[in-house]
């Protein structure tokens, strides 16, 4: 099976069967291996505990209430794929070496709190809602092809083929029916985190941590580690991708009945969609205070009617 773009390396096992050396057949030299925790830690760490607090803090408030937080759902849109893309792009080009699991998990949520910080304001806020529908259709297209031992396609490049058609759906989700859009994707990011959080603390990294390792990392310093060590998970990870999945609806459908109010709060809706954080409070401030001057200018019956009372 072909897994990397130039070359497959070849395996040489000493004659006891207790090394294994990696071999790049191109140059004939071997390609030194680490360990491949890609950040995760081991067991409960501190990385692992770590990554458990950030997916129960971020998840939770998005599979319940997504559709009400508005500036912090934009921010996740924009935090979790800088996330995603600084993360993967650390894990497949580090030597064997590597990065210490402590250093790799700052350098991914620094990644998160910067996209979070840009979506929470205006400039950031459509480009939050587009990538919030994007990691939609990618959790849900992770979950599904991480139920097979394996992936779903034994062709390793198909699954991404699958991954791409489900961000599609939904992005477009998002563009042609937004409130339909951002509660499912609400619900989806969120299930995705928290069900990730549950599988963490049941499996450790053998569960849907080492599912995402065998999907993203294809550094050939990590292949005795991940390509060859495969993804076989335990029936509880399986059970609980499942359930994740169809939790989605639930989820999505409550928070339509509960929190009816457009996403964006109409009083936040300013002359100028540009207007920054700080216009939107101004502009909220003058209408307040408008309000109040109305109804201490507006009279009523009752001082009308002592006012004629009085006079006559």
């Amino acid at each position: 099976m072909q897994y990397w773009k130039r070359f497959t390396p070849t395996l040489v096992t000493s004659e006891d069967g207790l090394n294994t050396t990696v071999i790049n057949p191109a140059t004939n030299q071997i390609i030194p291996q680490g360990s491949a925790t890609d950040g995760g830690g081991v067991n409960f760490s501190v990385p692992a505990l770590i990554w458990l607090a950030f997916v129960f803090a971020v998840g939770s408030p998005l599979a319940l209430a997504g559709i009400r937080l508005w500036r912090a759902t934009t921010g996740a849109g924009i935090g979790l794929t800088a996330a995603v893309a600084v993360w993967a792009a650390f894990i497949n080009t580090v030597d064997a070496e590597g990065l210490s699991d402590l250093v790799l998990t700052i350098i991914t949520l620094a990644a998160f709190a910067f996209g979070f910080f840009i979506g929470l304001f205006n400039i950031g806020r459509m480009a939050g809602i587009w990538l919030l529908g994007v990691l939609a259709g990618f959790s849900i297209g992770i979950r599904i092809i991480l139920l097979r031992p394996g992936l779903l396609i034994p062709k390793y490049e198909a699954n991404w083929f699958v991954l791409a058609l489900f961000m599609i759906i939904g992005l477009a989700t998002i563009v042609f029916r937004q409130r339909f859009g951002l509660v499912v994707s609400c619900a989806a990011v969120g299930t995705f985190l928290v069900f990730l959080g549950v599988d963490l603390v049941l499996n450790k990294q053998s569960g849907m941590s080492a599912g995402l390792r065998y999907l993203f990392d294809r550094n050939s310093s990590h292949y005795l580690a991940i390509v060859r060590q495969g993804y076989n998970p335990p029936v509880i990870t399986q059970a609980l991708l499942g359930a994740s999945i169809g939790a989605i609806p639930v989820l999505a459908f409550a928070q339509h009945k509960i929190f009816r109010a457009p996403f964006r709060p109409a009083k936040a809706e300013v002359s100028s969609d540009s207007a920054s954080f700080t216009d939107e409070n101004v502009a909220l401030n003058q209408e307040k205070d408008k309000e109040a001057d109305t109804r201490t200018t507006t009279p009523t019956k009752e001082s009308l009617m002592s006012s004629r009372f009085s006079s006559s």
